[in-house]
């Protein structure tokens, strides 16, 4: 038999075994960053406001962390503002909530978002590529935060497909290896750079610029590039394509994305213009795909005036090594892809003795072998109807090469299943790697209405392409829908009224949260109240 002061020292150690165990869960963190390569998709406007001049940029942000970022909805605070409660997850299982800044309700796009998810800035270029004073900043803009991208599915906790795919209620994140990308062309994607001297600047951009969130790290929330705003005058000025001066520049970016010189598929012909060798030390690199063994009719080119500054070439493979080279005394140099494998090559283009250009194109004409196939799964045959500016729809396919090469998707919506010219590139599908299968739609890039969906396919020599068997319907969403089940009818009103008018047992025409029941004013709510409520809420719906 066990004696006592044994099992006094058996129990204490099982305490200090639970106590270890306990100490040992972990809060799985998101760490949210700033994908540098979206920046590179940016364009000065001056169609925002009249007489003003403006930067409108691209933001992408990842979530690198071991854990989501997963946000709700706290107390009203009134204002169109909500309070915003972010929840930490644990490694065993459970979780807890701490206080995280606001909702927001944003009315151009017509639903919640974090308010200050991110920030823009213009800042001075220091002596050593030093990050100096701010020049110019953006409103702080807020986000409907969503899983729009994958960004690394290799992460460890990447779920596939998403999590996040609604701002239709005050649930919001980002999933691990996940991505939010708010493209130039939405809503507050700019700063207003008219009173900014032309030169070069740091574009910078920060996620959660104020602290709100919980992060594992804090320290890697922002990403800056290099701008040119206004002409050089008698300088020549880096192309849009910089900084590509080196091989392990060019394969840093982000492939077959706008403004990259990791270009990936470049079939049938890719054409750049306009680019530059703007000093003496300058040389550019170029990254592309060849699905299969060149032919007589294959090249890479550049085009130039030779009067201007007399420009070079070099084909290297994906090593580094020399393959070939055109060094001649014309308005253009050209490498025959003639007999050249399957694979990535580079092409490097500089100054003969350090001399510069102010305007060249680049031609590539790959190889081209058997054409690759692809077939949209989701959407299925029907329709699916989801909220216009609220709901994102995961776009799926499968697909196959018979070579099987490398290849790419990029998503398309046309309201008729046809490429009639009025087909729509969802941006942030662009060359989508075929392997991942899926990519998220966000009708915030269309508008109202019925779509069928186009997957275009390449692999860097043929592209083809499928037409979903189903349409997606994105309809505008209905205030009047309180109970959010697709009807209008008199259970809406009685939400309507146990959500804002808690009247009963208080004299008619009492109201709750500046809200009155009594539509009509003749102090009794009947039918007549029902009908002015659709007619207040309901206009413009389509249920």
């Amino acid at each position: 038999m066990m004696k006592l002061g044994s099992l006094v020292a058996v129990a204490a150690g099982v305490s200090v075994l639970f106590a270890d165990i306990a100490s040992a869960q972990t809060d799985l963190l998101p760490d949210i960053t700033v994908r540098e390569d979206d920046l590179y998709d940016n364009v000065i406007v001056t169609n925002i406001v009249p007489g003003r001049r403006h930067i409108r940029l691209s933001t992408g942000t990842p979530n690198i962390g071991a854990g989501k970022l997963y946000v709700y909805g706290g107390a009203d605070l009134g204002n169109g503002k909500q309070q915003v409660i972010q929840r930490i997850y644990r490694s065993n299982g459970t979780f807890w909530d701490r206080n995280a800044g606001q909702f927001v309700y944003h009315p151009t796009h017509n639903h919640i978002h974090v308010e200050a998810w991110c920030q823009y800035r213009i800042r001075e270029i220091l002596p050593g590529d030093g990050v100096g004073d701010i020049i110019a900043e953006g409103e702080k803009t807020s986000f409907c935060i969503l899983d729009l991208a994958v960004y690394n599915s290799s992460l460890p906790g990447f779920p596939p497909g998403g999590q996040f795919l609604s701002c239709s209620s005050t649930t919001q994140g980002l999933s691990v290896g996940w991505m939010d990308i708010y493209s130039k062309n939405l809503d507050g994607q700019w700063i207003d750079i008219t009173d900014i001297p032309n030169g070069q600047y740091w574009l910078e951009a920060e996620a959660d610029p104020e602290g709100h969130f919980l992060e594992s790290n804090e320290d890697n929330n922002a990403a800056r590039i290099k701008v040119t705003i206004g002409s050089g005058g008698s300088t020549i000025l880096p192309d849009a394509y910089e900084s590509n001066n080196s091989r392990a520049e060019t394969l840093a970016r982000a492939e077959g994305q706008i403004n990259s010189p990791n270009l990936g598929p470049v079939n049938p012909e890719r054409v750049i213009s306009n680019l530059t060798i703007h000093t003496s030390t300058d040389q550019d690199y170029f990254r592309f795909y060849m699905p299969a063994t060149g032919t007589s009719s294959d090249f890479v080119r550049i085009e130039f005036s030779h009067g201007a500054g007399d420009l070079d070439m070099r084909l290297q493979n994906s090593g580094g090594t020399i393959l070939a080279s055109s060094e001649g005394t014309t308005n253009f140099e050209q490498i025959s892809l003639s007999g050249r494998a399957a694979g990535y090559y580079y092409v490097q283009v500089y100054g003969w003795s350090g001399a510069t250009s102010p305007n060249y194109t680049l031609k590539i004409n790959p190889s081209a072998n058997g054409a690759p196939s692809v077939t949209v799964v989701n959407p299925p045959a029907g329709n699916v109807d989801l909220l216009h500016g609220l709901d994102a729809y995961p776009v799926t396919w499968t697909s196959s090469d018979p070579e099987n090469n490398t290849r790419w998707v990029s998503i398309y919506v046309n309201d008729t299943p046809s490429l009639n010219g009025n087909e729509l590139l969802i941006p942030t599908s662009l060359n989508t790697p075929a392997v991942e299968g899926t990519t998220v739609l966000n009708s915030a890039y269309v508008e109202p209405g019925t779509y069928w969906v186009y997957a275009s396919i390449t692999d860097g020599g043929t592209t083809t392409g499928s037409w979903s068997s189903g349409t997606i319907t994105f309809k505008v969403p209905c205030a009047a829908d309180v109970n959010g089940d697709g009807e209008l009818d008199v259970l809406d009103f009685l939400d309507y009224l146990d959500a804002f008018g808690q009247c009963e047992g208080q004299p008619v025409g009492c109201s709750s949260g500046g809200v009155d029941p009594n539509f009509n004013g003749d102090d009794v709510l009947d039918v007549l109240d029902l009908l002015d409520f659709f007619d207040a809420f309901g206009s413009g719906c389509t249920l």
